[in-house]
């Protein structure tokens, strides 16, 4: 069984967590910016890994992603992806900083990145372990800025993982109206997959 067998049933389960880790995400996003912050989940997608790169803008394209590994019952890596460019708007709304390049991100900036995705995969985590009744654990955020195709070959190479398929989450940030969209990215050993595929048929029921 893969991530393949995951059915219109677990899905909507899916998208019922995603939708209330956002909540609790945007809860801690607004406290942290003084400002409301919504953040929404338009689509859900079950792809081959080799798949990603071109749903996100092609192999080459060079992205910032703030990367976890995830620790317990389903092992893996779960990665916020923005683009260069989405990344220096959130960097601006997150730290006040109007920085051009990617390359001119300094410390203060990287660590805004980082705090966010803590603040959403910590979220994800938390619903996940109690909603599914599953002990998971998340590392400290890594950062990197690369080439989508290398990010990926990057994280299967840490995990030793064979994983044909991830789990795609689009998410749309809304800060003041303005809307800066990533994707999260579901990277699983397969047997955490399967452990997930029967534990959402449960929260379906």
């Amino acid at each position: 069984m893969t991530l393949v067998d995951f059915d219109k049933i677990r899905l909507d389960a899916f998208r019922e967590i995603s939708s209330i880790a956002t909540g609790n995400a945007a809860t801690s996003l607004s406290a942290m910016l003084d400002r409301k912050v919504d953040i929404t989940v338009p689509n859900i997608m079950v792809e081959a890994l080799e798949e990603i790169p071109e749903l996100l803008g092609g192999a080459e394209k060079a992205m910032t992603t703030v990367y976890f590994t995830v620790s317990g019952q389903v092992p893996g890596s779960i990665l916020l992806l923005f683009s260069s460019s989405e990344s220096l708007r959130l960097v601006n709304i997150l730290t006040g900083q109007k920085v051009e390049q990617i390359e001119g991100l300094d410390e203060m900036g990287i660590s805004a990145l980082k705090e966010l995705g803590n603040i959403v995969i910590g979220s994800y985590v938390r619903v996940l372990a109690e909603g599914l009744k599953m002990a998971i654990g998340y590392s400290v955020p890594g950062f990197t800025y690369d080439m989508m195709g290398a990010i990926l070959d990057e994280t299967l190479a840490r995990l030793s993982l064979e994983q044909k398929h991830g789990v795609i989450v689009e998410s749309e940030f809304i800060v003041r109206e303005k809307i800066y969209r990533g994707h999260l990215a579901f990277i699983l050993a397969p047997k955490a997959v399967n452990d997930i595929i029967k534990a959402l048929g449960n929260w379906a029921e």
